[in-house]
């Protein structure tokens, strides 16, 4: 795992994994499988400007630019949904005022029989001014990915196709005037936490899916 030593993590103790946490000396936050924070380092206070004694009343959410803090946390969420490594840009109010360009790098495993997600931290201010591209082509490529996941949203939901699921994104974009990304990504984050599937149509699903692939040859 990229910028965090820990392999294997499931023989580490909570103590253990605690006191590496904290010794690390680049920036990481980790968050329990609530996505609630639980931990943090004095490599993530000193890199915001806060001291250590500070850091514990710093809202950490509350650093976020709003209009990235969703995207933000959805990593999070990505990474404890697919259990597979998930990277991305987020801008952080840093305590002199300034923006700072973050990139994160997080992922899950376990210790001590519980998951987590560890963020690492990077400071890529510098990066991103010199080259805005760097960040236009990761807000592309994660941009695509979360409409695709609202369009598949609106499909299941209203029997839509892949065309009318992206005009039915378009209207409330445009009703409301706000982007399509913003839209999708509101709109996907909401249907996990708001919506639940009845049991008959997971049921009929499950059959759907474990009979797939005798239905190709139909």
């Amino acid at each position: 795992m990229p910028g965090f030593p820990l392999a294997p993590a499931d023989s580490l103790g909570q103590d253990a994994f605690t006191s590496l946490v904290v010794s690390l000396p680049r920036p990481v936050s980790v968050y329990d499988d609530r996505r609630q924070l639980v931990l943090t380092n004095p490599a993530l206070a000193d890199f915001v400007g806060y001291r250590l004694d500070e850091f514990d009343r710093v809202d950490l959410a509350g650093l976020m630019h709003p209009s990235d803090a969703p995207r933000w946390f959805g990593l999070v969420r990505g990474v404890l949904d697919t259990g597979t490594a998930h990277a991305g840009y987020a801008r952080i109010r840093h305590r002199n005022g300034n923006w700072l360009w973050a990139h994160g790098f997080a992922s899950t495993f376990t210790s001590a029989d519980t998951r987590f997600v560890v963020l690492v931290w990077q400071d890529r201010t510098d990066d991103v001014w010199n080259n805005p591209r760097l960040l236009d082509e990761a807000d592309v490529v994660r941009s695509r990915a979360i409409i695709e996941q609202a369009k598949g949203a609106l499909m299941l939901v209203y029997s839509l196709s892949a065309d009318a699921a992206f005009d039915l994104l378009t209207w409330r974009s445009q009703e409301t005037n706000t982007k399509i990304r913003v839209i999708a990504e509101q709109l996907v984050l909401a249907f996990g936490d708001d919506i639940r599937a009845p049991t008959s149509f997971r049921d009929r699903f499950d059959a759907l899916l474990l009979t797939a692939h005798e239905r190709r040859s139909r």
